[in-house]
């Protein structure tokens, strides 16, 4: 199950569920974020992504914990240009954490929003009703798009904010916040 795409400069891109066997990819598209990208995905300064946190964040089991990967197609090493994921909420299982990360030579191409949109879907199949994201306050972007979404600002704590983010519950309505076509691949 996966999408291809194109970007607006004419790069080919593949959406598909991330798995297991992309550790190397995960840690190289890490290798691919600037300090300041690393601070905002995780509210600190981190040098690279020890085994622990690669298995934590590869170990997706489609259930409860789903990612998806966007990947240059046709590069090899396969390169990995930005991810989606939630994990559902032990307190909630109606709700799910999500984050978006896209590597910086990538950004502002709508490859973010389609990540989002293909989780918003996967998060609304599995029963997810609304996605809980932190944000660093820095993060405009991010904010102003979950702000379209219909987020709803709670709990801020050192610069970091916490958004409740509805998912609609008429899948067709997700499709509208992919920017780019996805085409069944």
């Amino acid at each position: 199950m996966g999408y291809s795409s194109t970007l607006a400069d004419g790069t080919p891109l593949y959406f598909r569920p991330l798995g297991k066997e992309d550790r190397e990819l995960l840690r190289r598209g890490f290798d691919h974020l600037s300090n300041e990208g690393r601070y905002t995905r995780f509210f600190h300064q981190v040098t690279h992504l020890s085994e622990e946190q690669l298995t934590y964040l590869t170990d997706v089991d489609q259930r409860d914990h789903f990612a998806w990967v966007a990947v240059v197609p046709g590069t090899d090493p396969a390169e990995g240009v930005g991810i989606s994921r939630w994990i559902r909420l032990r307190d909630d299982p109606t709700a799910a954490e999500v984050a978006v990360t896209v590597v910086d030579d990538y950004q502002r191409k709508g490859i973010g929003r389609t990540l989002l949109a293909l989780a918003a879907r996967s998060a609304l199949e599995a029963g997810v009703k609304s996605f809980r994201a932190w944000i660093i306050s820095d993060n405009k972007a991010t904010l102003a798009m979950l702000h379209k979404m219909g987020a709803s600002p709670g709990h801020w704590e050192s610069g970091v904010l916490e958004l409740d983010v509805p998912l609609p519950s008429d899948p067709r309505e997700i499709e509208e916040l992919a920017p780019l076509p996805l085409i069944a691949a």
